[in-house]
């Protein structure tokens, strides 16, 4: 039994990573007009291409976001295409979509402008300062900048992976638990091979940590805390459809969770995984999202059973909005009798509680069954109910 759902597993992350590696299509920037003033509008070319022998659909978002570099500082400018719709682009053909944006009040110099989510040629465009506001004049001995390549830091490759949060209550004793969570995209998109080799941009190494705090004994211990690094393809916006309101993503890779006790309280895991992401609705406003984590354990030594009460599938689901209310459960079931588990949790943004000065959200936190810890995956513990601060969501 077992075996057969390794398989299924296995396969399921085998026909994600074929829909992450089918054809794309080439995007390149250019624009007539290299030279603009902060604060005005801004016109830009972009080439869509198909290099392959087939047609090739593709749907532009509705918006398209650009990252604009100046070097000691970046911006996120948002782009909308005078096409609507998918495109189709013939075998050896092109498309042509101009995109009208705003340059930032604040930006000038040189700076350079970068698709988020599509792999294209960074484009150069200097920016002037507003009519009327004087520009700075360079540090007595500096050079002017040029169109050349300069030296720069390399651009952050560190962000959020799953929530961060930090809550308190418990039933049967107080307790807190907290999680923080990172990912690393190891490749720069803008760089030669990823230009080249466009998925390279989406692989990415992630480090999570979820603990559990006794706060109602003496010496306020850790009961458990569970590692979880990984390496893993992740690309959240393989298509959309229906002007951009259905989007389809998909990741999938390798994770292993340990909880770094010995003897027998130690708890480890390696998995194979894949996790398709669906999401109907407007991302950044109200939307329904579902992504369901398939897995096949590699190796489980210190925990042989530990699919009884996990089983081979956690399942996502939410609606809502960041910016208002938000709920999300994650519900687990495990491959013998009743064993499972289910996390419900619902959020609201501080910021519409404080008029704008708090950041972060409030998060409620409901836990019943198996395995909120590594430690205690084969044990059913009290149900949890914890309030708190959630950091990013």
């Amino acid at each position: 039994m077992t075996r057969r759902k390794n398989g299924r597993a296995a396969g399921i992350f085998l026909l994600c990573g074929l829909l992450a590696a089918e054809a794309r299509a080439d995007y390149v920037l250019s624009t007539a007009t290299p030279y603009v003033q902060a604060g005005e509008d801004i016109e830009v070319s972009l080439l869509v291409t198909n290099p392959g022998s087939e047609p090739l659909l593709v749907q532009l978002p509705a918006e398209v976001h650009m990252r604009m570099d100046t070097g000691p500082s970046a911006a996120i400018v948002e782009f909308f295409p005078g096409e609507r719709g998918p495109l189709t682009v013939a075998p050896g053909g092109f498309r042509r979509v101009v995109l009208r944006g705003t340059v930032p009040p604040a930006s000038t110099g040189n700076a350079t402008l970068s698709m988020t989510g599509f792999a294209g040629n960074p484009l150069l465009i200097t920016v002037e300062p507003r009519a009327g506001v004087a520009a700075v004049p360079p540090a007595s001995g500096s050079v002017m900048a040029t169109n050349e390549l300069v030296d720069k830091p390399p651009p952050l490759g560190v962000s959020l992976y799953e929530p961060v949060y930090f809550i308190v209550g418990g039933d049967g004793g107080l307790n807190a638990k907290f999680q923080i969570s990172l990912r690393y995209r190891m490749f720069d998109g803008n760089g030669a091979l990823a230009r080249r080799l466009p998925w390279l941009d989406d692989l990415y190494f992630s480090y999570s940590q979820t603990s559990l705090w006794e706060l109602d004994d003496l010496s306020k211990p850790f009961r458990d805390s569970s590692y979880r690094p990984r390496f893993f393809y992740s690309n959240l916006d393989l298509g959309r459809v229906a002007d951009g309101r259905i989007r389809l993503g998909v990741e999938g890779g390798f994770g292993h969770e340990s909880n770094g006790k010995d003897g027998l309280d130690s708890r480890s895991i390696n998995i194979l995984y894949a996790r398709p992401t669906l999401t109907l609705g407007d991302p950044e406003g109200q939307r329904l999202y579902l992504a369901p984590l398939f897995y096949g354990y590699l190796d489980n030594d210190e925990n042989q059973d530990i699919a009884d009460y996990r089983g081979h599938t956690d399942l996502l689901v939410g609606f809502g909005r960041k910016s208002g209310w938000d709920a999300w459960a994650i519900l687990r079931k495990g491959s013998a009798s009743d064993y499972g588990s289910v996390e419900f949790n619902v959020s609201y943004p501080l910021s519409r509680l404080s008029g704008g000065d708090l950041t972060g959200w409030l998060l409620l936190q409901y836990f019943s069954g198996h395995g909120e810890s590594l430690l205690d995956y084969n044990r059913k513990l009290d149900s949890q109910f914890r309030f708190g601060l959630a950091v990013a969501l």
